[in-house]
């Protein structure tokens, strides 16, 4: 049995972030701008669990503007205010909208222009339009060369690849990409038979489980890529499901991270420790066979938490091993809230760390091997990472 007590299923398009809990007030554009400052500061003071790692001094900020909110104060003022006592934290699920703007932490800008690298060693892309440009082809945003998008790149490594279009996890669902998949070309490997599967997203009601299940049945494989990368996350339970056809059937609970809530004022006021798990629960006989798991830094939430389950799932795979770049480093299900007077504020209310207990929201999933995509290789066409994860099934580099 899948076990996280306190389910919650978090849903995570890449930039876009859907809360899990929504506290919503009819907004009261005559509500006094105090109380709505009162209840934004003690919300967070009591909910907010990252005030020690980013070394903020919340109650010196409510002093600080507390004087400056009056009964004269603007709704538009007040959230100006409150984009301002945002400032230095470094969690991109904390954001305040009103009115048609919106300010976030979100880390946008260091995780796109993280993507794509000047070199092997890591170094960021200069800030220029070519390289923009790139990064934007590359995202599948305002395509200017389609030979530079993550799909076609990574199709030119595959025999006759295979799109699966579903309908997404939303209400109000439309088709969305699932996944991509085939064998690795025999120009690539002539003597190790490879399967590629990018999953796409974990917020479809399309089985994974199955096609997973389908892929290794009905071909005789000697290793799997599994990317993970540009995967914003979705739902926890289909991820589960997904990731149990890698495990034995044995294994009921194998755990792979911990969750503690934030619950009062101070610093250290946590509840009780609760854990996420997957389980086994196919028998595809692919237990013993190398699986390289391609992550980068738009691999979030749900994707990262099959991240961190394939990491544990070496106890009885040792041929598992995680490539690429660190993951986005959102983890934790988000907190939405609406004040009387109308502004909106995102929050995350409990801290999520992986099984030896590093917190990994914000600073992501640590791979096994980091290798870099330069621009140099996507502008011909090419795939460090993918190119690594072949030759290490190739050469059982493990």
């Amino acid at each position: 049995m899948h076990t996280f007590k306190h389910i919650c299923l978090s849903v995570l398009a890449v930039l876009v972030l859907n809360s899990c809990q929504k506290l919503l007030i009819k907004p009261d554009p005559t509500s006094e701008s105090e109380k709505n400052f009162e209840i934004f500061w003690n919300d967070l003071n009591n909910g907010y669990p990252y005030f020690v790692e980013d070394g903020i001094d919340w109650k010196s900020r409510h002093d600080q503007y507390r004087k400056l909110v009056t009964k004269s104060t603007t709704t538009s003022q007040l959230y100006t205010y409150m984009t301002e006592m945002l400032d230095g934290f470094s969690d991109g699920h904390l954001g305040v909208s009103y009115n048609g703007e919106h300010y976030s932490n979100e880390k946008v800008q260091p995780n796109l222009g993280e993507l794509i690298r000047a070199n092997s060693f890591g170094s960021l892309l200069e800030d220029t339009y070519e390289n923009n440009r790139l990064i934007n082809d590359y995202l599948g945003y305002q395509v200017s060369n389609p030979a530079h998008t993550f799909e076609s790149i990574n199709s030119n490594y595959l025999f006759n690849p295979q799109t699966v279009s579903a309908k997404d996890g939303f209400i109000n669902s439309s088709e969305t990409t699932v996944a991509i998949h085939g064998k690795i070309d025999a120009s690539f490997s002539p003597s190790k038979k490879i399967y590629y599967v990018n999953i796409a997203t974990f917020n479809t009601d399309f089985s994974i489980e199955n096609m997973l299940e389908s892929i290794i049945s009905n071909n005789n494989l000697d290793g799997i890529i599994l990317d993970l990368r540009m995967n914003g996350g979705g739902s926890l339970g289909l991820m589960w499901d997904a990731m149990s056809v890698f495990l034995p059937q044995s294994v009921s609970e194998l755990k792979y991270a911990f969750n503690r809530e934030k619950v009062g004022p101070l610093p250290a006021n946590f509840g009780p420790e609760k854990y996420f798990a997957v389980s086994g629960k196919t028998n595809t006989k692919f237990l013993n066979k190398p699986i390289l798991v391609l992550t980068n830094r738009l691999t979030v939430s749900a994707a990262e938490h099959a991240t961190m389950a394939l990491r544990e799932m070496k106890k009885y795979n040792y041929r598992i091993k995680i490539l690429g770049d660190y993951t986005f480093g959102a983890t934790s299900f988000i907190v939405e809230r609406t004040l009387p007077n109308g502004i909106q504020y995102t929050l995350v209310n409990s801290k999520t760390s992986d099984i030896n207990h590093v917190v990994v929201e914000k600073t992501g999933v640590r791979p096994d091997e980091q290798v870099f995509l330069t621009a140099e290789y996507v502008k011909a066409g090419r795939d460090q990472q993918m190119e690594r994860a072949i030759e290490i099934i190739k050469n059982n580099q493990f």
